[in-house]
């Protein structure tokens, strides 16, 4: 473009894209050289179009000579594009700016921040308390990010990024044991064995410390069982959800999500802490899952049945009773020490059956699960 055949504000506009052009066409700069470009910079940088910038932002962040201000200006563009093309630069930047830029968004800068290395403990912070789950995914795949109880107590309160995480920090084996029990639902396959592997490695830390084989058995009365039993079979997947909510005392929403479970671990899991009889659970798991699941598989939940103690049940169906926001349990002493009777004299302290008693069985919100990938 000839400039000299241009007016004066369009002059302005055009001259800094200009400039960077031909301040990138040297390999490197003498200082005096580093300090005119950086005054021209500031001085025209606001009167540049924002296309121009976009321009600016992609020749100065590969450049290995690019005067770090005007790198962090460009990173703090209103348009986003801008600021993420400036981002994109090997060059270390100030740690407090990109910590605001964190905090200050949008999503796509938050990613073009959580893809830059090193990154200190400080932006990793900021990243995971503003940033969404996609962010803070592409944060963890960064092998050298390690999440200790700090960072973990971040995610902690952002149920809605962590529940989506759940299978990728359990597979950086990143979450204490009370976590893979609460995140069980929102877990792979091969996250929920682990959380099984620890609610036995429970278990037996309990009989060791107690020696009273009883621990291991289930307590429940057998009418409780066949009221519970009944509704599977016969009363339909809302009021069993119903009368599994009210016998293990777990909130509506969550022993709705157990029910429509597609895999059917966690129906297994609730069963085995009941204490209901290989031929009962196997008709219940027949009976809720065998319109959607191989026959392969329900041999594989049987199995699992099998397996499975019903302490270690009990102490996975424990962990449900709370939320993600809940306060992370990072010495995992709590449901270790919980008697085995937690929950369960809450089904025997009313009547027998009082879901169907009561009226109307309430039938549990239903929440849609969230991709635990």
């Amino acid at each position: 473009m000839d400039l000299s055949l241009d007016t004066k504000n369009k002059r302005k506009e055009h001259l800094l894209l200009a400039a960077t052009e031909l301040y990138v066409a040297a390999d490197s700069h003498p200082l005096q050289e580093q300090r005119v470009f950086e005054e021209l910079f500031r001085q025209l940088l606001p009167e540049t179009p924002a296309p121009h910038r976009l321009t600016i932002a992609r020749l100065l962040a590969p450049y290995g000579d690019a005067p770090l201000d005007c790198l962090s200006l460009l990173t703090f563009d209103p348009d986003a594009e801008v600021a993420t093309a400036a981002l994109a630069t090997p060059r270390a930047l100030p740690e407090a700016g990109l910590i605001n830029r964190a905090a200050r968004g949008p999503e796509c800068v938050r990613r073009a921040i959580a893809v830059r290395r090193p990154a200190s403990p400080r932006i990793v912070s900021a990243l995971l308390r503003h940033g969404d789950a996609q962010t803070v995914r592409v944060l963890l795949e960064q092998d050298d990010i390690e999440i200790d109880d700090d960072l973990l107590g971040i995610l902690a309160t952002r149920p809605d990024v962590l529940e989506p995480l759940a299978s990728s920090l359990a597979r950086r084996k990143a979450l204490p044991s009370a976590m893979l029990f609460r995140l069980f639902l929102d877990l792979d396959t091969t996250g929920r064995m682990e959380a099984i592997a620890a609610a036995e490695a429970r278990t037996l830390s309990e009989l060791a410390q107690k020696g009273d084989p009883r621990i291991l058995s289930a307590q429940f009365k057998p009418a409780v069982l066949r009221s519970l039993v009944d509704a599977a079979l016969s009363g339909g997947v809302a009021v069993f959800a119903a009368h599994l909510s009210y016998t293990l005392d777990l909130p509506g929403d969550m022993a709705a999500r157990i029910v429509d479970d597609p895999s059917g671990e966690a129906l297994v899991v609730c069963l085995r802490a009941l204490g209901t009889s290989d031929t009962e659970s196997g008709r219940i798991l027949v009976r809720l899952l065998g319109t959607r699941l191989p026959l392969e598989e329900l041999r594989a939940l049987i199995r699992l049945h099998d397996t499975i103690t019903p302490r270690a049940a009990m102490i996975l169906a424990q962990g449900w009773r709370k939320t993600s926001a809940d306060p992370v349990e990072t010495t995992d002493r709590a449901a270790v020490h919980a008697p085995l009777q937690e929950g369960i004299a809450h089904a025997e302290r009313r009547a027998v059956g009082a879901p169907a008693q009561a009226g109307p069985v309430p039938v549990p919100r239903r929440t849609v699960r969230r991709d635990a990938g």
